[in-house]
C-alpha cells in the first residue's frame, strides 16, 4: 500500500515484469549522427475504479498504463498526444527516465496518451559527439555552444521522426541549461510549459552580453547572487584549478567512473552513503520505498541507470538492427566526451553561452520550479534568481528537501502538474 510523507507519495515497489522505458536509437541519414534515447508511452483514458494511490495500484495496473515497445516499429505520436522531453542532470543518462516514469505512473491520470523522451546528449551513451568546433572558427561559436546546439538539434530530429509538433520540457539540475536553450533556439516547437527540479543556474557577473542587443533591459541587475554556488565551483570558474577544458576533462572522467564504483563497492556502502546525504524525512521515504532488502534494489537501479555504455540495449528505429555495424557509413563517432562537455557547460557563464535568461528565453505560459530548502549542493538562491528572471515562473520549496532527495523523491505537486499540463489540448 502507498505511504504518504509530507506531501510526497511513496509507492511500495514490486518487481515489475518489464521496464517502464524502451531504449532506442536513430541514425540520421543526412548528418550521419547516431542518437540514442529512451522512450516511455503512458496510455490515457484508462478505466479506473479508484485512485491511482489506492491498493489497486499493483503491478498489473502499472503495466496496463505503460505501453513498453521494445520493437523497432515506428510509433507516430502526432499532435493528439502530450509529449515531454526530459533533460537529465550531469552524470546520469537517458536511463534516468526509468526513475521518472516509475515515480509518475502511480499518479498518472490523463485523458490522452502521454509520451516521455530523453536523449543522451552528444558524446554520451552511444550518441555521436558534437563537432570539434573552436572559438576561433569563423562562426565564433564556442565548443560549449556547439555542444548545446547539437543537443537541441538532436531533439528536433527525434520529434520530427515521431511527428510531434510541440513538446513540454522537464529537467533536473544541470539539465536546466539545455531545457532553456531549447526553449530559446526552438520556441516554435515548445508548448510553453517548463517544469524544473533543483535548478542549476549559470553565473552572470552583471556585464551584459552583446549577443542580446536591444533586448536587454538596462534597468535590471542581471548578476547572480554571490552565494549561489560553492567555493569550489567559484574557484574553478576563476581558473584556480587550471583551464576549463582541463578541469572539465578531469571531472568528466570522474563522473564516467561512477558505474564502475557501483559495481565494485559493497552495496551497503552505496546505500549508507546515499542515505547520509538525505534529510530525516527523506530517509523514511527511502526505507518505505525499499523496505525489504536494505536498499539492494536501489543499488541495482542506480547501477543500471548509470551504466548505459555505448548505447547498450538500443534498438534502432530506422536501421536494420541485424546490420547496424555494417550500415554505419559516414557515422559520426561517439568520443565519450559528453560528461566533460556537461561539466564545461556548468563552468560557463550566461555570457559565455549567449543565453541570459531574462532576454533569451521567450515568455512561457508557465515555468514551475521546485527546490529543496536544505539543498547544500545547488543553492536555492539560484532558483530564486531564475524565478525573478523568467516571466510566469513560480518557485516552490520542498520542505527539508536535499539536492538528491528532491530529485529522487520528487514532489507530488510536480506529478499533479504533469497530469494537468498533459491534459491540456
Amino acid at each position: 500500500c502507498p505511504v504518504s510523507i509530507k506531501g510526497r507519495s511513496i509507492v511500495g515497489r514490486k518487481k515489475m515484469m518489464q521496464r517502464s522505458i524502451s531504449l532506442k536509437a536513430y541514425r540520421c541519414p543526412q548528418t550521419g549522427r547516431d542518437i540514442h534515447y529512451s522512450f516511455a508511452h503512458l496510455r490515457g483514458d484508462r478505466q479506473q475504479s479508484s485512485s491511482p494511490l489506492s491498493s489497486n495500484n499493483d503491478e498489473a495496473q502499472t503495466n496496463n498504463i505503460l505501453k513498453n515497445d521494445e520493437s523497432n516499429n515506428t510509433t507516430i505520436i502526432g499532435p493528439s498526444a502530450a509529449c515531454w522531453i526530459f533533460f537529465y542532470p550531469a552524470g546520469p543518462n537517458r536511463r534516468l527516465l526509468e526513475a521518472v516514469t516509475s515515480r509518475y505512473t502511480p499518479e498518472f491520470q490523463c485523458d490522452r496518451d502521454v509520451f516521455f523522451i530523453c536523449l543522451n546528449r552528444p558524446g554520451k551513451g552511444g550518441t555521436s559527439s558534437s563537432s570539434s568546433i573552436t572559438a576561433t572558427d569563423a562562426s565564433n561559436i564556442s565548443p560549449e555552444q556547439e555542444y548545446i546546439r547539437t543537443a537541441c538539434n538532436d531533439i528536433i530530429t527525434i520529434i520530427d521522426y515521431y511527428q510531434v509538433p510541440k513538446v513540454s520540457l522537464l529537467y533536473m539540475c544541470a539539465g536546466s541549461t539545455f531545457a532553456y536553450s531549447f526553449a530559446k533556439l526552438h520556441s516554435e516547437r515548445t508548448t510553453g510549459y517548463i517544469l524544473g527540479m533543483s535548478s542549476w543556474i549559470l553565473r552572470h557577473d552583471g556585464n551584459r552580453s552583446n549577443d542580446e542587443g536591444s533586448n536587454v533591459d538596462s534597468t535590471i541587475d542581471y548578476s547572480t547572487p554571490s552565494n549561489m554556488n560553492s567555493k569550489i565551483h567559484s574557484w574553478a570558474m576563476r581558473g584556480y584549478f587550471g583551464s576549463k577544458s582541463m578541469v572539465s576533462s578531469l571531472a568528466g572522467g570522474v563522473v564516467g567512473s561512477v558505474p564502475g564504483l557501483f559495481n565494485s563497492l559493497p552495496q551497503h556502502w552505496v546505500v549508507d552513503g546515499f542515505k547520509k546525504e538525505l534529510s530525516d524525512n527523506e530517509r523514511k521515504e527511502f526505507d518505505a520505498q525499499y523496505p525489504e532488502d536494505g536498499g539492494v534494489a536501489f543499488v541495482k537501479m542506480m547501477t543500471w541507470s548509470h551504466g548505459d555504455g555505448d548505447g547498450d540495449g538500443s534498438i534502432f528505429v530506422n536501421v536494420d538492427n541485424s546490420n547496424v555495424d555494417e550500415s554505419n557509413g559516414n557515422r559520426i563517432p561517439n568520443r565519450n566526451d559528453g560528461n566533460a562537455k556537461d561539466i564545461a557547460v556548468c563552468l560557463s557563464t550566461q555570457q559565455d553561452l549567449g543565453m541570459e535568461y531574462k532576454p533569451s528565453v521567450p515568455k512561457q505560459k508557465r515555468v514551475l520550479l521546485w527546490h529543496g530548502e536544505n539543498d547544500r549542493m545547488v543553492s536555492a538562491a539560484g532558483a530564486e534568481y531564475l524565478e525573478s528572471m523568467l516571466s510566469n515562473a513560480t518557485l516552490s520549496y520542498v520542505s527539508e528537501g536535499t539536492h538528491q532527495g528532491t530529485m529522487f523523491f520528487f514532489p507530488r505537486d510536480l506529478m499533479l502538474e504533469l497530469n494537468q499540463i498533459s491534459n491540456l489540448k
